[in-house]
């Protein structure tokens, strides 16, 4: 048989329709006919190449289609397959894609709905020359040259690299710890993909509702939109902060579109119709900080009438924040933080060294205004989920832990609409699962809960909130979400970081 690459040879538009494997090349049937297909099969044959085999379109995408990308070894076929690995992210659902080059080969993951899924695996030339790849070819990013033994960020945005939905994709390398790779040290690169949410329209309301708050929720929300002061969002990555931020900032140039707004956002993630994104000037690491505090300054030099800060990570951004409420401005940011109260000593923490008594100057109310939390729980699919109690009692345990289902009746006395995930099906791509809800908390703060934060007495504001205000926590939602059977009791406390029983266990101490 000659030796040649088999890459040089594909046409342009057979390319990723065939792949040839252990000397066999495997076709996708939509091609059978295909004079150019004749042609090229016609000159395998007199290279060597006689075995053959077609198959069903999806049959080939299932089995063969990440070695029709790669068949090559040159940097185009693998920048092209690092495009491709993109797509496939994209039509399988994924938020994320996880690549972990581990010296001897390298894992692919997708996370779809907030779980981890394996994808593939590839040798270790490859998946080095990929990671370098999605870097340096595909990325804009701060240095020129990938280096395994860095951390690094990038950011992919030009068209020509993206489906057609996905606005950019945020790249992050770490280097880690392994034995097998040279050195000792390998990669864990993540690629977030942000997609394109601009055709997002109607009202606040409206927006909120499709992502599956409450009424009272929205209408918390609607009110805080209505106020000077900081209203901050919490979350953990990729929960959806960004995206529920996006719709509160065009539900306002919408219905107010008089007012002037501009956001700060290392780097941008969505497009925000009506708001004046500003841009961070520094691409040097060691002064992106100062930038970032920088385009504060001069956003708020330019006249705005509301201000969003894409996430508060600086003390420098904490006290701007404090600043622009304190001028009449209303104020818009994320941070992480593990509940709505919780972002209140996560910013001490970040001003502890500017303030005497962080405390004193955020618990004014003139500065804080509002405290949300979310997290996302996947949906179950309506079509193929079971309920709990129409499974025999002594098979339950296969569907939920002994644990988690005796949580689940400390925290619901009615569990005869509580369903769990089933096997699967085509509507749901045999994963049981459909979509994400949020559970969230939203709270709009007053004099007495003020008073209560300034002194420190945390669990005295809860109380007040809760009882007082008729407060509803993010807990209170996902057990409300379990109970309307949308949602499976044991995905729902390992997504929220915290069983399912907590309400109780917090406010009577015990287990």
């Amino acid at each position: 048989m000659e030796s040649f690459s088999f890459l040089d040879v594909v046409p342009e538009t057979l390319r990723g329709r065939v792949a040839l494997v252990g000397g066999v090349l495997h076709m996708s049937a939509e091609l059978m006919g295909n004079l150019e297909m004749v042609s090229f099969v016609g000159g395998l044959q007199r290279r060597g190449i006689r075995e053959y085999a077609w198959h069903k379109p999806d049959e080939f995408d299932a089995k063969y289609r990440d070695q029709a990308s790669i068949t090559g070894q040159g940097e185009n076929a693998v920048q092209q397959y690092a495009i491709d690995l993109l797509l496939y992210a994209f039509e399988a659902g994924a938020s994320d894609i996880h690549l972990m080059d581990f010296g001897c080969y390298t894992m692919i993951r997708f996370r779809c709905l907030g779980m981890l899924s394996d994808y593939t695996q590839l040798n270790a030339d490859l998946g080095k020359r990929l990671v370098a790849c999605i870097y340096q070819k595909l990325s804009q990013s701060a240095d020129a040259c990938f280096s395994p033994t860095e951390r690094q960020d990038g950011r992919i945005a030009k068209r020509e690299y993206l489906p057609s939905s996905v606005h950019s994709v945020r790249v992050h390398s770490e280097p880690i710890e392994c034995s097998q790779a040279e050195g000792g040290v390998g990669t864990s690169m993540s690629l977030r993909l942000l997609y394109d949410a601009t055709s997002a329209k109607g009202s606040l309301q409206e927006r909120m509702t499709a992502l599956g708050f409450t009424k009272d929720q929205c209408d918390t929300a609607q009110f805080l939109t209505r106020r000077t002061g900081l209203s901050i969002i919490s979350g953990p990555t990729g929960h959806g902060k960004s995206t529920f931020l996006k719709h509160v900032m065009e539900s306002m140039t919408q219905r107010n579109p008089e007012k002037a707004y501009f956001s700060i956002e290392d780097p941008p993630e969505y497009p925000l119709m009506g708001v004046r994104q500003v841009m961070i000037s520094s691409n040097d690491r060691e002064h992106r900080a100062e930038a970032y505090c920088d385009a504060i300054a001069g956003a708020m030099r330019s006249d705005p009438d509301v201000l969003m800060i894409g996430e508060i990570r600086y003390e420098e951004a904490a006290v701007a924040a404090i600043d622009a409420a304190l001028t009449g401005h209303s104020v818009w940011a994320t941070i992480h933080a593990n509940n709505a109260m919780g972002i209140i000593a996560r910013l001490v923490s970040i001003l502890a060294t500017h303030y005497q008594n962080p405390l004193e100057q955020l618990c004014d109310h003139n500065v804080l205004a509002g405290l949300e939390y979310q997290r996302l729980l996947p949906m179950l699919c309506p079509n193929c989920k079971i309920r709990l109690f129409d499974i025999p009692v002594g098979e339950r345990e296969r569907y939920l832990p002994e644990d988690v289902a005796i949580r689940l009746s400390r925290a619901l006395d009615d569990r005869e609409s509580v369903f769990v995930r089933g096997a699967g099906c085509e509507r749901c791509r045999k994963r049981g699962l459909i979509g994400q809800t949020v559970a969230a908390e939203i709270i709009a703060t007053d004099q007495e809960m003020l008073g209560y934060l300034r002194e420190g007495n945390f669990p005295r504001a809860q109380e007040y909130w809760l009882q007082k205000k008729g407060g509803h926590s993010y807990i209170d939602h996902a057990i409300d979400l379990i109970q309307s059977g949308l949602v499976d009791p044991y995905i729902a406390e390992e997504r929220l970081g915290v069983p399912l029983n907590f309400n109780q266990v917090f406010v009577a101490g015990g287990r």
